[in-house]
């Protein structure tokens, strides 16, 4: 049913909780997961040219560490598991990379915000619902 599954991680506990429903899935369909950390160019405007790159490799550092811990769970999954770095907005890496590997099935985790938050704030989850080609599954 699910061949490939895409999981985004963000270092939050709410996106490792998806992933586990990813590893979960996979492991009852047999699927490969891909975990995939972007690299979020636009916190990077607020910073000056010389201290954009030392904070684009924190950002990437901070992204690898978060691949690891998922990487490590899905041993005890037993799955096939890839993880990837990417740089840009979230929400367009994240449908653009679904695209790409022809996903079946992305799982994000989201905080729920509602109202004024999300309208402010926006949301990750909600716009990768909108535009992704393929199935969604929010995880809480």
């Amino acid at each position: 049913m699910y061949k490939h599954i895409l999981v985004p991680v963000d270092g939050s506990e709410t996106s490792f909780k998806a992933a586990r429903e990813a590893l979960q899935l996979a492991k009852l369909f047999g699927s490969k997961v891909i975990a995939l950390y972007v690299v979020d160019l636009r916190k990077l405007e607020e910073y000056e040219e010389a201290e954009k790159e030392q904070a684009k490799r924190k950002l990437r550092e901070f992204g690898v560490k978060a691949l690891e811990r998922i990487e490590d769970e899905s041993k005890k999954f037993d799955v096939v598991f890839e993880s990837m770095v990417k740089e840009g907005n979230p929400s367009e890496v994240i449908v653009e990379t679904a695209d790409q590997l022809e996903v079946e099935l992305i799982v994000i985790g989201t905080r729920g915000l509602t109202g004024l938050k999300r309208m402010v704030l926006g949301s990750t989850a909600y716009r990768v619902v909108e535009w992704a080609n393929c199935q969604v599954l929010v995880v809480k």
